[in-house]
């Protein structure tokens, strides 16, 4: 069975802290301060490294078993379809030309892009989405262009050839953001320009599950990595380079981190803290909905005053986590209760050798094993 690894949630919750208050400090919502642009996307760079450890490790587990594409494809629709297409229709039916600030040309943002998720495909810049609440759904586009790809790769290569694309996923990347907006493409939503961290996230799995990493080694590369983040950026900047290696460099950063929350009993711990966990749970509905929530706060209490501008920041993340809450207990968790009919397998890792401890476990002397989609975003 897997194993649920209650520090990934740990992560995920930073990942949503660092998308939604980074919204609210950036966008006129919320203070307006542009210029910290790049904060908020670091998150879902978070979210593509997790994205790309936690599949590849169940798809290794499983790609043996006879129900492979089956259980896979069934658990992710249950994961991320339900939600997501209600929020479409909250969009495209509700809220449009009735709130201002969600309100889009529907003769050029069309829904069947959204709903077959290549909004960032048929449409070449991020600007052509339509509002904020539109335009993040790119993200699960390239999520779900990955897990169309990916589980057909893993059924039918070994883990050496993995382990090669994988690596030549992430030395295309930065190229294809040279090239992509040559073509006029928008290289922040196109999906071989994003792949590399996801695959950064795939070669943490394959190493873990097969018992290539140690605790001494994470510790080395974790550090070397962060040593070298900060030069490595600052480097970036003045040679002109940030939009073409920026992404790869904070997904390393990211990939080491998460390497770290398997081996470090103390970044475990850490990461295991209630109020992480609890935003790591919600954060599906977090990232889809604060939007939302913007929009139609912005649009009753219009206004770039300070005191407008904290109220509503308070109104909207009270708003945002509440209905969270809401879709979680009575919508997200009854429905993904029906993956027990679709069980993904477990993960033979090497966690139970003694040198190994504390791998991927807060205690090791106590493996709690609990249903997949604990382990899933």
């Amino acid at each position: 069975m897997n194993k649920h690894l209650p520090q990934l949630d740990g992560l995920r919750g930073i990942a949503i802290l660092i998308v939604f208050l980074g919204h609210l400090v950036v966008f006129g919502f919320g203070l307006g301060l542009s210029r910290l642009g790049p904060i908020p996307p670091t998150g879902v760079d978070l979210f593509f490294v997790l994205s790309g450890f936690l599949i590849t490790r169940i798809l290794l587990d499983s790609r043996e078993q006879p129900n492979y594409f089956k259980s896979f494809y069934v658990r992710r629709a249950l994961r991320i379809w339900p939600l997501y297409f209600v929020v479409l229709t909250i969009l495209f039916v509700a809220t449009n030309h009735r709130i201002a600030a969600l309100t889009f040309d529907e003769t050029r943002v069309h829904w069947p892009a959204f709903v077959f998720y290549v909004q960032n495909l048929l449409y070449k810049q991020a600007t052509e989405l339509g509002p904020l609440a539109l335009a993040i759904t790119w993200s699960l586009a390239v999520e779900e262009q990955f897990y169309g790809i990916w589980p057909i790769v893993v059924r039918k290569v070994t883990v050496r050839g993995l382990t090669c694309i994988l690596f030549g996923t992430i030395l295309i990347a930065p190229f294809a953001r040279v090239l992509a907006p040559k073509f006029g493409i928008d290289p922040y939503i196109n999906p071989i320009c994003r792949f590399d961290a996801m695959a950064m996230g795939g070669l943490v799995a394959i190493w873990a599950v097969n018992g290539k990493l140690s605790k001494r080694i994470v510790f080395k590369t974790t550090w070397l990595i962060l040593a070298a983040a900060v030069p490595l950026e600052i480097a970036c900047h003045y040679l002109g380079l940030t939009h073409y290696l920026s992404k790869t460099i904070v997904g390393a950063v990211f990939a080491a981190v998460l390497a770290s929350s398997l081996y470090s009993e103390t970044v475990i711990r850490g990461l295991s803290k209630g109020i992480l966990r609890a935003l790591g749970k919600v954060s599906y509905c977090v990232y889809l909905v604060h939007a939302i929530v913007a929009g139609i706060a912005v649009s009753l209490w219009p206004g770039r005053s300070l005191p407008l501008a904290l109220f509503r920041i308070a109104l909207i993340a009270a708003g945002t986590l509440g209905i969270a809450a809401l879709s979680w207990h009575f919508f997200e968790e009854p429905i993904l209760r029906f993956k027990r009919y679709f069980p993904a397998g477990g993960v033979k890792t090497k966690t139970a050798q003694p040198h190994r401890s504390p791998l991927f476990l807060p205690n090791p002397e106590s493996e709690r094993e609990v249903s997949g989609y604990a382990t899933e975003r």
